[in-house]
């Protein structure tokens, strides 16, 4: 066990009974107890609960938002998946707040966070992944507030703990944070440490924000959740390599598999191969699960629970041969129909803040909502996002319906060098139109999808001659037109970020997380 792991144990047995380090690591679930991620009392010795509310307008005193970097909705039992990935994750839904569809404005790291930070949409910050031959890095605009900028001005304490690579205070995500750190290591390493954040015995009301690359690839899960989910019968190129890999320990396999070598022959991967590839991810989604269970019981040993709000989510999803391709360089919704979990504390799930919301959502809605939990004016910045306090409130006695004649669309981007190749979508009322133009061949690729109907996008209607298609299609592309431009008038009068070469450090971190190839300076 690392210093940062005893140090969390430590302050375990000091503040209460809980489950030993090899208990949470087994991810099993629990119906009942302080550290079941289903519960959020954490009381000792019969004191009374202490009210979270009266503190400004707040509904809490503190927030703890969770990014789980590459993790599709649809691979998460509270969105209806059917295999046991995420038990821990379940119990939270169950007894928090659930957006059914919520939606990513970018399916990579740098633009997806940089929305959730600045609720700015990527035609706004202009941040883009650093990726291919000639990586080059774009900081946040100096004119947009970060939600960690606002919070900090209003005397909340705030602690970023994160992966680093497209995630990185290079591009100015550090923007607002008192403390950020940022090691590429795994999700145990980066909970330990904002754990010992977060219950530092003179911290005040805080902002938190915790970020991990797992689920992202290398899938290099405990041998366990490998055996659990990975079809033994499989014999195919990936068996041999990823047996080599998890005959290491857990953190010293990740570290070592992150790196060109295992992205070698990806584009000549069969079917059997990508299924087991599937089986990997869904394997590490268990891992990631089992150490939200790990993090929950230290929250409810350490009295975190009764004053804390908890919102998990991820940046985008992860590809599977689902669209043609590996990874997430699309805009199908694989991508961009990410989670959405709030957790409220015991007194607020009570008053009515349980259930689940099938209304249309963005990650630019984010930064608002925290704002308002914790009782922040935002009125004099430009976001771009709306608070969903009011969707949360209540929730369990509003009749469910997949989207409302007030429901907004949903916008989302991505821009890829070389090309550059420009993809950009709106997604509104059950549909979803796609536009991608590649500027250097001045080409266009067009769909449309009924996605009420065809939930996996399937069926390209760009060439239906049904009249009601066609209206449908033509507001769509009016709708995302005017939000480009309006995301051109917002860039203008933030202004520009900088820019910058990427150095060598930066350069190898990417090649770790297969963003640059060995080949590329």
């Amino acid at each position: 066990m690392h210093a940062r792991s005893a140090w969390v144990l430590a302050v375990v047995l000091a503040l209460g009974p809980a489950c030993s380090e090899s208990d949470s690591g087994s991810g099993a679930s629990v119906s009942g107890g302080d550290g079941d991620p289903g519960v959020v009392e954490a009381s000792s010795g019969g004191e009374p609960e202490r009210l979270a509310v009266p503190v400004q307008a707040g509904l809490a005193e503190n927030v703890l938002l969770i990014s789980l970097d590459t993790l599709r909705s649809d691979r998460l039992q509270p969105y209806g998946y059917r295999r046991p990935t995420s038990p821990n994750l379940a119990a939270i839904a169950d007894r928090g707040v659930l957006f059914e569809q919520a939606r990513a404005q970018a399916p990579q790291t740098a633009p997806s966070h940089a929305s959730l930070f600045t609720s700015s949409y990527p035609g706004v910050h202009r941040v883009i992944n650093v990726h291919g031959p000639t990586p080059q890095m774009f900081e946040l605009p100096a004119g947009l507030t970060t939600m960690a900028e606002l919070l900090s001005g209003n005397g909340f304490q705030t602690g970023g703990f994160v992966s680093g690579g497209n995630l990185t205070r290079r591009m100015g995500m550090d923007r607002g944070f008192d403390v950020w750190d940022e090691q590429l290591t795994d999700i145990e390493d980066r909970i330990d440490r904002c754990l010992e954040w977060m219950l530092a015995p003179d911290r005040g009301r805080f902002f938190a924000f915790l970020h991990s690359y797992q689920v992202h690839a290398p899938y290099l899960p405990p041998q366990e959740f490998y055996e659990e989910f990975c079809d033994p019968a499989y014999t195919g190129r990936l068996r041999d390599r990823t047996d080599r890999y998890l005959a290491m320990p857990a953190k010293q396999a990740w570290e070592a598999a992150a790196g060109p070598v295992y992205w070698e022959g990806m584009l000549e991967y069969d079917e059997q191969d990508v299924r087991f590839l599937s089986d990997l991810y869904d394997a590490e989604v268990r891992y990631v699960d089992s150490q939200v269970r790990r993090l929950w019981e230290v929250m409810a040993s350490g009295g975190l629970l009764q004053n804390t709000i908890v919102i998990f989510l991820s940046d985008h999803g992860e590809e599977f041969m689902d669209h043609g391709k590996y990874q997430h360089d699309q805009v199908f919704d694989e991508l961009l129909h990410v989670p959405l979990i709030v957790r409220f504390p015991a007194q607020l799930e009570n008053a009515g803040f349980k259930g689940r919301v099938g209304e249309l959502v963005e990650l630019v809605d984010v930064a608002p909502t925290v704002a308002e939990l914790l009782g922040v004016s935002a009125a004099n910045v430009e976001w771009s996002g709306r608070s969903l306090v009011e969707l949360m409130k209540s929730v369990a006695d509003k009749p469910h319906v997949a989207f409302s004649s007030s429901e907004r669309p949903s916008f989302s981007e991505l821009h890829i060098d070389p090309g550059p190749k420009i993809h950009r979508t709106v997604t509104w009322r059950g549909w979803k139109y796609i536009h991608i133009w590649q500027v250097d061949i001045d080409h266009t690729w067009e769909y449309l999808f009924n996605t009420a109907k065809d939930p996996r996008e399937k069926r390209n209607l760009m060439s239906s001659s049904d009249a009601d298609t066609q209206r449908i299609l033509d507001a769509l592309q009016k709708r995302l037109e005017d939000q480009t431009v309006r995301n051109r008038e917002a860039a203008l009068r933030v202004g520009p970020g900088g820019s910058l070469e990427v150095d060598a450090d930066m350069l190898e971190m990417m090649r770790k997380l297969g963003y640059v190839g060995p080949e590329d300076r």
